[in-house]
């Protein structure tokens, strides 16, 4: 049967999985699948329990006419007959448990305001969560008289805002230890602080969580490991980060706590390592240190929706680590010894694992995505990289329907020489000897990547009949420390050469694209690269700029980041003493020399690269008569692309793919006569 081209509709066809829990008798493993509801406009979840011959059945389920409901954050009891997990079917996220040999599920939270993490005690008597803002029960009694509350808001904080999440309000996140059995709260953590990732120590008696309680905490982020004594109520400093520091995991002898993090300080985008801290002696040691890539999954799709937290697991004998890092277009697993030895890739190249858990030191159950698939649950062989045994195939009826393009993966050099990783993707229909326009794509970050997996947006360009060209320049994540570093202080400088390189390779290496039908489009960084390249040369024939910047010297008042990204991301550029140099690396300050159509693409509520970089580059463009149209996504934020509206997504595509369309030459496909 002859496949037919994806559509942008195809999108809410798509079953996402993420989040699988190996079972404590690790013969079973829970997971979230998440689906699309058109008709509601957003997502929903249940949780399903697979054995690890992929025999499994839908484990959650409730419907509520009022709104979709989101079970997830799967948790099995140490003893195997529950499973916890988080489900907003009552209005706020609660933990809920399900006995294994079946019921209704149990309500065991009642908190107003819902709840954040959660993890079980050893003995399973106990849940370690977190509360934002002072414990309120549901069951607790309104006053008669409400006091009229103002809806002015009076801010006080340096971080007071956040993309996704809106002006935050005075509430700190705390954390509480919940007894099971009597559905009591014991207040944890005090004062005005936010503390997160609550573990248990192996054998009950202490509590560990991430959070600090600098003076100077909103301007320079360094968040600190805590130990909680539970029988005396002592909280002691355990661990002070200079970095990046979250995913707190305990060996199963107690001995050990690993965690994600740095030391470089706040501001810097190297990689993320594996950091070991003895629980005797508190010595920290970086044992991926000598592993010049970063931990964590950096390969940016939009045809992804895993809930799973970052993590580190242990293996059983305590001597061994497990983690994913980004390795090029790849995200692969990994384990490390207490020695700092690094295995090589225990899962497949041409892959990226979104999430993970550990079955043995032989086995690993892992959330797989490739460039022809959204993830799915497989086995993986860890003796053997290439037995991989599917566990689930949620979207297999839709693959069997749709063509997709495969990427052909190639490598450049720049014009200083460095090295670096592009894909292409041929058009839908491709025929030898007929030329083809064809689309850059320029990811965000920048310190993200593009790789292997699917991404629905570049799929339906090539369905449309587009070559789309996307590649990693320098800043991006997954080609070591100094590549991604090499970005800093020098915006619009070789990551442009590096990617009007690839452009350039392209046209030399694939004779199939037509070099007079050249289009541009990006979102976040890549939406400030479109704006730089606009400013710079003519060669596109029309552009789309996404959630972009234009102007950096208000965006350091304006994002959520801004205060500390700009003067980190440009060397240290002050607002003061620097505001030339910010203004000349802002593509405004160049926007007469734009004449490619520009089409800008933005939502009202982002707040990491805020809305008001959009209305000055629309004005700017169409004051000096460049062919321009803005578009405003309401109620989405920054990652409207990945996880906005269905409604929304779909209409963003229609204009993305419309704007260039529109000027193509529409004789493209025939064979070319030039």
């Amino acid at each position: 049967m002859t496949k037919r081209p994806i559509t942008a509709e195809d999108l809410c066809e798509f079953k996402f999985v993420g989040d699988p829990q190996v079972s404590p008798n690790k013969d079973k493993v829970a997971y979230v699948l998440t689906l699309l509801d058109q008709e509601k406009d957003g997502y929903y979840s249940y949780i399903y329990v697979t054995d690890l011959n992929g025999e499994g059945r839908q484990f959650s389920s409730h419907y509520s006419k009022d709104h979709l409901v989101k079970d997830t954050a799967p948790k099995w009891s140490p003893d195997g007959k529950t499973l916890a997990f988080r489900s907003n079917r009552t209005g706020k996220n609660q933990v809920w448990l399900l006995h294994t040999d079946g019921g209704e599920a149990i309500q065991l939270t009642d908190v107003k305001q819902g709840i954040g993490d959660f993890s079980w005690s050893p003995d399973g008597s106990q849940l370690a969560l977190t509360i934002n803002g002072a414990l309120k029960l549901t069951t607790d009694k309104e006053e008669e008289k409400k006091e009229e509350k103002s809806d002015v808001k009076v801010i006080t904080r340096l971080r007071y805002k956040g993309d996704g999440v809106g002006i935050y309000n005075d509430d700190r996140k705390h954390v509480y230890v919940f007894d099971v059995a009597k559905k009591a709260y014991t207040k944890i953590t005090d004062g005005d602080h936010d503390f997160s990732q609550p573990r248990f120590s192996t054998d009950g008696k202490n509590l560990f969580y991430v959070g600090t309680k600098a003076e100077d905490k909103e301007w320079g982020y360094l968040p600190a490991i805590w130990k909680f004594d539970i029988a005396s109520k002592e909280e002691t400093l355990f661990y002070q980060g200079n970095g990046y520091l979250h995913s707190p995991a305990i060996s199963p002898d107690g001995k050990w706590l690993a965690a994600i993090g740095h030391t470089r300080g706040e501001r810097s985008q190297g990689n993320a390592n594996v950091l070991l801290f003895s629980l005797e002696s508190g010595e920290l040691t970086n044992l991926t240190e000598s592993f010049d890539y970063t931990v964590g999954n950096l390969v940016g799709v939009d045809a992804r929706y895993d809930t799973a937290e970052a993590r580190l697991i242990w293996n059983s004998s305590n001597t061994s680590i497990f983690f994913e890092a980004t390795i090029g277009g790849d995200c692969q697993l990994f384990k490390v010894n207490l020695e700092g030895e690094v295995s090589t890739a225990l899962s497949p190249a041409v892959a990226s694992v979104t999430s993970f858990d550990i079955v043995s030191d032989d086995q690993a159950v892992l959330v797989l995505e490739t460039p022809h698939s959204v993830a799915d649950l497989v086995a993986q062989d860890l003796n053997n990289v290439d037995n991989v045994t599917p566990l689930t195939a949620w979207n297999q009826d839709l693959y069997n329907e749709v063509h997709v393009s495969t990427p052909e993966n190639f490598h450049y050099k720049s014009t200083d020489g460095w090295d670096v990783e592009g894909w292409v993707l041929k058009p839908f229909g491709y025929e030898e000897g007929k030329k083809y326009p064809m689309i850059l794509q320029i990811h965000g970050g920048p310190a993200t990547a593009y790789g292997n997996g699917l991404h629905h947006e570049m799929q339906l360009m090539a369905s449309k009949g587009y070559v789309v060209l996307y590649t990693n320049p320098r800043g991006s994540q997954g080609y070591g420390h100094d590549f991604v570093n090499a970005v800093i202080g020098d915006y619009g400088g070789m990551d442009y050469e590096d990617i009007m390189a690839g452009v350039d390779y392209a046209l030399a290496n694939f004779n199939y694209i037509d070099t007079d039908q050249l289009f541009v489009t990006g979102g976040s960084y890549g939406g400030y690269m479109t704006n730089v390249i606009v400013t710079r040369t003519d060669r596109f024939k029309a552009a789309v700029t996404q959630r972009s910047i234009c102007n950096w010297h208000s965006f350091y008042g304006t994002s959520d980041i801004g205060f500390f990204f700009t003067e980190w991301q440009h060397g240290h550029a002050d607002l003061w003493d620097d505001a030339v140099r910010l203004l000349e690396l802002s593509p405004l300050h160049y926007a007469r020399n734009v004449k490619t159509p520009t089409l800008i693409l933005h939502s009202e509520q982002d707040l990491r690269c805020p809305m008001e970089q959009a209305e000055q580059w629309y004005i700017a463009l169409k004051r000096l008569g460049v062919e321009t149209k803005l578009i405003r996504f309401p109620d989405e934020n920054h990652d409207l692309s990945r996880s906005g509206k269905p409604k929304h997504r779909l209409e963003r595509l229609q204009h993305l793919v419309g704007w260039f369309d529109d000027r193509r030459d529409k004789g493209t496909g025939s064979l070319s006569h030039k």
